[in-house]
């Protein structure tokens, strides 16, 4: 079974943990939510979770997918050293690496993105680091895959990116069912 952690940072947007954290656990991913400083993490609307585990305890090499939440705590992900490197050896790897709203601004910290098209949340705090890390921004689309790294710009595009990030790990069959089912909007 493929196995995904999702970090979950103090600040995090709860919809793009919680949303892309459903879709890929009804595709039958292992998904582990684990906590960048604790197992206890508080969002930035005051959702506190409970991880299944804590960051110092995944194994890059098993890892099939690491994927970045946004919210404020996209900047506790890239000024956590631990972080980058977990990112950067998944990466290394050829898996795959997806971040939504702010979270992006790891990915840019860890090196990725250099020549990468990528969208983000439209703010000046974020595109500053995306265009020091030479990245491509693209504005006009809501999710974008370049290579093994997708990006997405926010809470409104939240399943998407989890459908995405299924369709990429290759479920696009279970992807389809799963959107028909969840009553996606023309399907």
């Amino acid at each position: 079974m493929q196995k995904i952690a999702i970090l979950a940072a103090p600040g995090f947007e709860e919809t793009e943990l919680i949303a892309p954290l459903d879709v890929l656990r009804r595709l039958g991913f292992d998904v582990l939510v684990a906590g960048v400083q604790s197992r206890q993490v508080t969002g930035t609307h005051h959702l506190t979770i409970q991880a299944d585990t804590t960051l110092d305890k995944l194994d890059p090499a098993a890892l099939d997918a690491v994927v970045l939440p946004g919210g404020v705590g996209s900047w506790v992900l890239r000024d956590t050293p631990e972080v980058i490197r977990l990112v950067q050896a998944v990466h290394a790897s050829g898996k795959l690496v997806a971040a939504i709203c702010a979270a992006p601004i790891a990915l840019a910290k860890a090196g990725l993105l250099k020549g990468k098209r990528v969208t983000a949340y439209p703010a000046e705090a974020v595109d500053d680091d995306l265009k020091e890390a030479a990245a491509i921004i693209t504005r006009h689309q809501d999710l974008v895959v370049d290579g093994n790294i997708i990006t997405a710009k926010g809470p409104a595009i939240a399943l998407l990116f989890g459908y995405a990030i299924g369709e990429y790990l290759g479920k696009d069959l279970m992807v389809a069912e799963l959107k028909r089912q969840m009553c996606q909007p023309g399907t």
